[in-house]
Formats: structure tokens, C-alpha cells, sequence
């Protein structure tokens, strides 16, 4: 029930007339304050938990948009909090595949991968801080407190363009989670061999969603602030054991370099893949903060910390290249354990911690994404469509909200469990849809047409990645040579 601002009104003081000739001022008696009636009038619907979703279009452009709503409204009771969207970054971000990204650049040497792998930070970073401005403008226009990437591509492509879009980015969140589950079950089941297969796939991914579903969002941010420890104690601990065994070569391999693109250029894609966090965005503007410059600060400082990992970890591994006389290797793990093989327990742990918390951020922003696709679905072929969207209503909302949740980590565990080879191909398509289309090409055209609608109007978010069309056009022409490259 709304209710009303509270106030008293006084009016104007009045001459009182005694019978000793003073003239005492005396005020009107206060009105009283003005409430809500104890029995509002009937609502055609029951009040949501968070605000209509408003598609916006010519017709509608003069329409008031309804209030932002409160801080902590959603299902799961997510709150504001800019270190646990900082740690939801940093654990999506870095995966198991960055372990094998010297062997990517071990033919252009460390100065020139190096270079690349700034560049391509660079290059993610200024895409995701495009996502959050389109996040973050797409909620102050729609009054919600969350946005899906479908909804971002739905408002600025169009609904058919859109629909396309949707299909596509929950088929590739869907691969992720896949692939995340099946390296978990694989690391689960080589610590204990004597497991089911199906036991060891379906272990951590349960506890992942009952923690999701049923527990509020500080607990689900403690567990994966735990992982991210252990991610970083790990990776620590194999870049100690690399440096202590190829100290004196590190700086010798300093001599090998190979300018040429053919040596640089193969080692973009897989960094680029590496070191991204599209998928996970539109949460983390919800929870971060209630403007834009703060999942900015957050998306620098949570990117920044796996950028830091993976310097120091291609670093090392091209110094123990150039000290063990291997100038061709496939896998860099087998490389670090052949010189210390008690550098195998930190290799599972951050296997297990980067897998696990990745499989954490998807699992929090992907129920969203699936329910926004089968909403605009629904919405396609609903006879009456209209420019109104209902998110969520009452209860109906959290117990949809536990069912997608469960169902989003339930399902990956039968794929793979009956299908071996889901992990490869997982990360096969996942890879070629995050690099090309999706996180490369779709953010600087949807930027484009964003900013070519507000045209600078008051009162519109400012632009929070400098530069202009210009950076626009750059991210474009880099994406579209990123997707020939693959």
C-alpha cells in the first residue's frame, strides 16, 4: 500500500480578541496528516515485487515511466553491495582455460603476448562497460531493478531481431553452465575415483542451487568469496613453484620474440574468451550500486584482477618453456608438473575454485535471461501483445524463480552425464558465439543506437566509455576481425 508524504499544515496565525485587550496569537488547530485509506480500492493485478517492465516506443515515449524500486526486492534478496559484485567478477571471469593460454602464445614469446593480452583486455572491458551503461539506462527507463541481455537487444534491435538474439545468448549460457559442470564432475571424479559418474557430475551443482534458491544472496556471495580465495592461493602457489624452478631463464626468454600477426593474432580469441564477463553483467548492475560509475570502478577492478593472473601465469609458463628446452608444447599443466609434480594439488584447486565460481555467476544471471526469452516467446505468439511486461507478482515470482534456478542446474547434469564429449563442445560453441557475435559484434551496435535515440537529451545517463562513435567503430571492426579470425 502506497503511502502518501506525511505533513502538517499550519495556517497563517489569527488575532484572538481577550478581555484584557491583548491580542494573543493563537494557530488554527493542525490539520491532520494524510494517509492511505485502510482499504485501497481493488488493483487489477497483485502488486509486484518489482515494477512493471515497460517496452519503450514512439507511442509511448511521453508516458512517465513508473518508479525505480527499492534496493533489496528481488526473490533471492539480493542487496547492494559493490565487493560482492567485484567477487562475482572476478570469479566468472577467470576460468580453467586461462591454464592453457601460453600455449597460445608461445610463438610470439612474453613481450608480444603481452601486449596482446592487454590489448584484449582492453578490448573486453570497454565491451562490458557498454553492457552496464545499456543496463543501467535500460532500468531507470523501465522502472525495474534488473535487466536481462535479451531485454537490452529486444529495446534497441526490435522484438524479431531481438527474439534471434535471446535464443542465442540462452543457448550460450546454457554451454557454459554445461561445460562448468562437466569439468567439475571431472575433477570430482579423479579425487574420488570410486564414485558414480553421475554422483560426482551432480555434487557440487546441487549444493549450488539449493544455496542459490533457498538461501538469501549474502550467503551465496561468502561461498564464492571462499572460492575466489582459493583461486588466488592456488594460482599463487603455481607461480611460486614456476619461478623458483625457471628463475634464471624467465629473463632469458625475454629474448624470443615474434612480431609477426600470424604469431600474435591466434592467442586474441582465446584471451578475449578468457578474460570476459558479458554473461554475468546485468546482474551485477543490479547488485552494485545504484549508479553506472559504480559497475564502472567494479568492472575495472574486478577485470583487473584476473588480467594480473593471467600476466603472471603466461609469464611463467614461457620462462619454463625456455628453461626445460620445450619451444612447442600442447598443455602447459603437464609442462609445470613435469619440473615439480606437487604443483598438482594447486592446479585442481584453482581448476575446482575457477569452474565453481563461474558456474555460481551463471547461475545467478542465467534464470533471469531464460525468463525474459520465454516471456518475449510468449509474448510473440500471444494473440493480445502489448508494451507492458509483467516480471514478477507476489509469491508466483520466488517460486518461479526456485524452479528455473534448479531446473538451469539440473539439466546440464543429465547432459553430461550421458554425453562425454559435452565439455568440448560446449566451450567449442560457447567460444565462437562469445567472441563473434554476442560480446563482439551486438554491444557497440546496440551503444550506437542507444545513444543515436537519446541524442543528448536532459536528463539522459551520460556516456561512461569516453571517445564517442569513434571507440563504437573500433570495437565493431575488432569484432568483426575477431569472428574471421575464427
Amino acid at each position: 500500500m502506497f503511502l502518501c508524504r506525511r505533513h502538517l499544515t499550519f495556517s497563517p496565525l489569527t488575532a484572538v480578541p481577550s478581555p484584557s485587550g491583548h491580542r494573543p496569537l493563537r494557530p488554527r488547530t493542525p490539520r491532520a496528516p494524510v494517509l492511505a485509506s485502510k482499504n485501497p480500492p481493488p488493483r487489477p493485478w497483485l502488486l509486484p515485487r518489482r515494477q512493471w517492465r515497460w517496452r519503450c516506443s514512439s507511442t509511448d515515449a511521453a508516458q512517465p515511466s513508473p518508479p525505480l524500486v527499492e534496493a533489496s526486492v528481488s526473490g533471492g534478496g539480493e542487496k547492494k553491495s559493490f565487493w560482492a559484485a567485484v567477487s562475482l567478477i572476478i570469479g566468472t571471469a577467470v576460468g580453467p582455460g586461462m591454464l592453457a593460454l601460453p600455449s597460445a602464445t608461445i610463438r610470439s614469446g612474453p613481450a608480444p603476448s603481452t601486449v596482446a593480452i592487454l590489448l584484449s583486455w582492453a578490448y573486453v572491458v570497454s565491451s562490458i562497460v557498454l553492457v552496464a551503461e545499456l543496463s543501467f539506462a535500460a532500468m531507470e527507463s523501465g522502472g525495474v531493478d534488473e535487466v536481462s541481455f535479451t531485454g537490452l537487444a529486444s529495446s534497441t534491435l526490435g522484438a524479431t531481431f531481438g527474439g534471434v538474439v535471446a535464443v542465442v545468448y540462452a543457448a550460450l549460457s546454457f554451454s557454459l553452465m554445461v561445460a562448468c559442470v562437466a569439468g567439475i564432475g571431472s575433477l570430482v571424479s579423479q579425487l574420488f575415483p570410486a564414485l558414480n559418474p553421475a554422483l560426482a557430475n551432480a555434487l557440487f551443482p546441487c549444493f549450488a542451487g539449493v544455496l542459490i534458491a533457498f538461501f538469501p544472496f549474502k550467503a551465496v556471495d561468502g561461498v564464492n568469496r571462499v572460492l575466489c580465495g582459493l583461486m588466488l592461493v592456488s594460482i599463487t602457489s603455481l607461480v611460486v613453484t614456476g619461478v623458483s624452478v625457471g628463475r634464471s631463464s624467465m629473463l632469458n626468454s625475454l629474448g624470443h620474440a615474434c612480431w609477426s600477426p600470424g604469431a600474435i593474432l591466434p592467442a586474441i580469441p582465446v584471451t578475449v574468451l578468457t578474460l570476459g564477463f558479458h554473461v554475468i553483467t546485468p546482474f551485477i548492475c543490479k547488485i552494485v550500486g545504484d549508479s553506472v560509475y559504480d559497475a564502472r570502478r567494479a568492472i575495472l577492478i574486478g577485470g583487473a584482477v584476473p588480467l594480473v593472473m593471467v600476466l603472471s601465469w603466461n609469464a611463467v609458463i614461457l620462462g619454463l618453456a625456455g628453461a626445460t628446452g620445450s619451444a612447442r608444447f600442447d598443455d602447459p599443466i603437464k609442462l609445470l608438473l613435469s619440473v615439480n609434480p606437487a604443483a598438482l594439488a594447486p592446479v585442481r584447486g584453482f581448476a575446482f575454485a575457477a569452474l565453481a565460481t563461474s558456474l555460481i555467476g551463471y547461475a545467478v544471471s542465467f534464470p533471469k535471461q531464460l525468463e525474459d526469452t520465454l516471456q518475449l516467446i510468449v509474448n510473440r505468439f500471444s494473440p493480445t501483445q502489448g508494451s507492458v511486461e509483467l516480471s514478477d507478482a507476489g509469491g508466483d515470482h520466488g517460486r518461479n524463480e526456485v524452479v528455473l534456478t534448479l531446473a538451469v542446474l539440473i539439466i546440464p547434469i543429465f547432459i553430461v552425464s550421458f554425453f562425454s564429449t559435452a565439455f568440448a563442445k560446449a566451450l567449442d560453441f560457447a567460444g565462437v558465439y562469445a567472441n563473434c557475435f554476442l560480446f563482439g559484434i551486438l554491444p557497440p551496435v546496440m551503444a550506437w543506437i542507444h545513444r543515436s535515440r537519446k541524442k543528448r537529451s536532459p536528463g539522459s545517463c551520460e556516456d561512461i566509455l569516453p571517445g564517442g562513435n569513434a571507440v563504437l567503430l573500433v570495437l565493431f571492426i575488432v569484432a568483426v576481425i575477431l569472428a574471421f579470425r575464427h
